[in-house]
């Protein structure tokens, strides 16, 4: 599909240049009157803006890509963190509910705790990550009532059952 817009554009400019020579060479040869002149005129134009429009639509696409590429790898590889660490969690639940575990449940939940945080700590960046593209959407998000800030949700029943089961 690139390619064949590059192709339709290159030639309406090619056209336009066309029909400009042909319009110069025409209007040596005898005079034109005002109708014939406005036609060339009006073709030309057509031609040459729609190619120039076509080809500054790519360009534009293109530069918008190689802007955003380093961001979305950034944001690629915190996404590919985040799945590693949830496959580590679930390999810590999965192995605390085998009938043979003898760990300790308090030893379960410390690491399930600890892979939550670095979790956390990911999106945190990830976040940061996405604040330089659309920094509005990002701020919304942490000023929307409260729901996100750095270390995770911030939820007050959450914090106060965890300050009951460590006293």
């Amino acid at each position: 599909m690139k390619n064949l817009n590059s192709i339709v554009a290159a030639l309406l400019i090619l056209t336009s240049i066309g029909v400009s020579i042909l319009f110069t060479i025409t209007a040596t040869q005898r005079d034109l009157n005002g109708l014939e002149s406005t036609i060339w005129q009006i073709f030309t134009f057509a031609a040459g803006l729609s190619g120039s429009f076509i080809f500054g639509r790519q360009s534009a696409r293109e530069a918008a890509r190689e802007i955003i590429r380093p961001h979305a790898r950034s944001a690629f590889r915190r996404v590919l963190f985040l799945y590693r660490s949830l496959s580590r969690a679930s390999a810590t639940i999965k192995l605390s509910q085998a009938p043979e575990s003898e760990e300790d449940p308090q030893v379960t939940l410390a690491k399930l705790d600890t892979i939550v945080t670095e979790q956390l700590a990911a999106a945190d960046d990830a976040l940061e990550d996405w604040r330089d593209i659309v920094p509005e959407d990002v701020e919304g998000l942490t000023q929307n009532g409260g729901l996100i800030t750095q270390g995770g949700i911030d939820n007050d029943e959450t914090n106060s059952r965890q300050n009951r089961t460590r006293a």
